[in-house]
């Protein structure tokens, strides 16, 4: 079995991941009100999925932690296979259910919530860039912890207050300037920037597109960070 189909096994066996990652957001997005995935001020959907798309990414891409706890990763590594080979496949290990999951959401939102195919399009790719960077802070996050249970708590911790200084908790324009500048530091900020952008003007525009590419940066140099710290 190769690493990439090992560490998919293995975070869509996890309750926690399989929950996130498919029953919560699903179910959600399929009982909830026309005007929380609408365009309105109340449509406030895209942020709570957003947050536990974050967290699902998170838990998805944990399989690297796991063999460095369990002492498999210096046996992997040992045998034919690189570790910038190891990294790519778990990455899209991790990635790969993200995609279907956002596939899913964008079509439930064409068929529950009305969403034009260029609108769903644009909110699949935001939630799939958000995956990307949260599987990216994954890979620098088991850099730092060998304990699972304090590496999740604190991750949860750690996502909470990015979500809420990023907006997806609260919107942007209600938030002071000063939060708004902090917030910008976190992935979570150029998410919601993107959300905002969307609902507010339907459709992608030049600050959508700015958003995007930041969530872009953002994930690039977490995997490359996560790619040279040693982990083993």
């Amino acid at each position: 079995m190769t690493v990439f189909w090992y560490a998919l096994r293995r975070g869509l066996t996890r309750p926690v991941s399989l929950a996130l990652n498919s029953i919560l957001p699903i179910t959600f997005i399929s009982v909830a009100g026309s005007g929380a995935f609408g365009t309105g001020p109340e449509a406030r959907g895209y942020f709570f999925v957003s947050y536990v798309i974050l967290f699902g990414a998170f838990m998805m891409a944990g399989s690297i932690q796991a063999d460095r706890i369990d002492g498999v990763l210096p046996r992997i590594l040992a045998g034919p296979i690189t570790f910038r080979n190891y990294l790519t496949q778990n990455f899209f290990a991790g990635l790969a259910p993200m995609v279907v999951l956002s596939a899913i959401l964008g079509i439930i939102g064409i068929l529950r919530h009305g969403w034009d195919l260029s609108f769903a399009g644009f909110v699949v790719l935001s939630y799939i860039m958000l995956s990307a960077t949260s599987i990216g802070l994954s890979f620098v996050w088991s850099c730092f912890f060998k304990d699972r249970e304090a590496s999740t708590v604190a991750f949860s911790l750690i996502l909470t207050l990015m979500a809420f200084l990023g907006g997806m908790l609260m919107p942007l324009s209600m938030m002071p300037a000063t939060i708004r500048h902090i917030g910008a530091l976190f992935p979570a900020h150029w998410a919601a920037r993107a959300f905002e952008e969307l609902i507010t003007y339907e459709g992608a525009t030049a600050q959508y597109w700015t958003s995007i590419l930041a969530l872009v940066l953002f994930s690039a140099a977490l995997i490359l960070y996560g790619s040279k710290r040693r982990i083993v």
